[in-house]
């Protein structure tokens, strides 16, 4: 029998409490078994995986799930795995799994990758979005230009790669383990051949070094900022001594005249 596991990246947070879809098959993260080989696992950083349901039931999820979502994201990401249960031995071959038996640990084991993955395509995006913005910054930055773009935008965009990197860290704990494999060591051969195959460290290194660069950067032109601004106020501190200095003339050689 031949399974699809989808995960769906559906907004920054989901509120786990509350939830009862179907028998709970553990608490973190959340998951639900619906039916033989049909699952449901919620992580709170916002994905929601499903398996063995079709289109229309895996819709019937997110309309039962709607409000205990926050500010879903505009679009969905999603990526799925396929699952052969029923097979002689366990094997992996690309975005295929075949497994004697699909139990709830192989489950909370494949979606863990999932969810991570689908996450990481996220803030890829994100963070090509950000780039774009970026790049004509360190041009500018290069060529000696002034001025680019407000205060409030580049604090903003420091902002934004802040919080991909806390909840990357945080919530997401993409270089992390799940529990499940200190409880069943034995999965993590599929763990770590699907990590690899999802190249889930790799991705997740290649867009710390894009969030650094992005953060260098938008630093580097508040301080140019922060200097021009720092020596405007010095000048119109000359500028108002030399006035003085003036007026004081003025009223020692002229007005007493």
């Amino acid at each position: 029998m031949q399974l699809v596991m989808t995960a769906m990246s559906v907004s920054e947070k989901i509120r786990t409490k509350g939830i009862e879809i179907g028998e709970r098959t553990s608490h973190l993260p959340l998951s639900f078994r619906l039916g033989e080989n049909q699952w449901v696992v919620i992580f709170r950083f916002g994905v929601i995986v499903t398996v063995g349901l079709s289109d229309k039931e895996r819709n019937d999820i997110l309309s039962e799930l709607e409000s205990f979502i926050d500010e879903p994201n505009p679009s969905v990401e999603s990526e799925s795995l396929f699952i052969n249960t029923g097979t002689g031995e366990d094997r992996f071959e690309g975005d295929h799994v075949s497994l004697a038996e699909l139990t709830r640990q192989h489950v909370l084991t494949m979606a863990d990758i999932l969810a991570k993955s689908v996450v990481l395509g996220r803030y890829e995006a994100a963070m090509s979005e950000v780039f774009q913005q970026i790049e004509p910054l360190a041009m500018r930055l290069k060529s000696g230009m002034g001025k680019t773009r407000t205060y409030r935008e580049l604090v903003s965009t420091i902002g934004s790669a802040l919080l991909i990197q806390h909840t990357m860290v945080g919530g997401v704990e993409v270089n992390e383990k799940p529990e499940i494999l200190w409880e069943h060591p034995e999965l993590e051969r599929l763990y770590l051949k699907l990590e690899d195959e999802f190249e889930i460290i790799e991705r997740s290194k290649a867009l710390e070094r894009k969030l650094k660069l992005v953060t260098d950067t938008t630093e580097k032109q508040l301080g140019l900022q922060h200097n021009a601004h720092s020596l405007r106020v010095e000048w119109y501190i000359v500028i108002l001594i030399l006035v003085e200095i003036m007026l004081t003339l003025y009223e020692m050689f002229f007005k007493h005249v």
